[in-house]
């Protein structure tokens, strides 16, 4: 979704020049900082935990990052089951939620930008 014209106004008075759509549709480019292909599943072991914010590059070259719930959103069941690997989101995506007055987390739950499970606050951008 491209921003809306209000946004876009806002941007222009802070002198921020909006994507291409181009540009928007490719991923953020978050820097890969995870190596360990053994602990690409839910099995890996303990010992050599990825945590949150951890970003690796599959084979295809998409970037995945690793979320582990902390924000008391979620019941202990539910954060076991939420906890793993997403794709880090397009450009597009970023955008729009640094206008907006919230962020969803990788469940797609909306929450404001400075919540820990913000994808925004997620990929170190709050």
């Amino acid at each position: 979704m491209a921003l809306t014209t209000e946004q876009q106004l806002i941007g222009q008075a802070l002198g921020y020049e909006p994507l291409t759509e181009e540009e928007a549709t490719g991923q953020y480019p978050a820097e890969p900082d995870f190596q360990s292909e053994m602990c690409l599943t839910k099995d890996y072991p303990k010992t050599s935990c990825p945590s949150t914010g951890n970003v690796y590059r599959t084979k295809r070259g998409t970037l995945r990052c690793f979320w582990i719930p902390t924000g008391r959103n979620y019941t202990t069941v539910e954060s076991e089951e939420l906890t793993g690997w997403y794709d880090v989101p397009d450009l597009e995506d970023i955008e729009e939620w640094t206008f907006d007055s919230c962020c969803p987390t990788p469940a797609g739950d909306e929450v404001e930008h400075d919540h820990p499970d913000s994808w925004l606050r997620i990929l170190s951008l709050v």
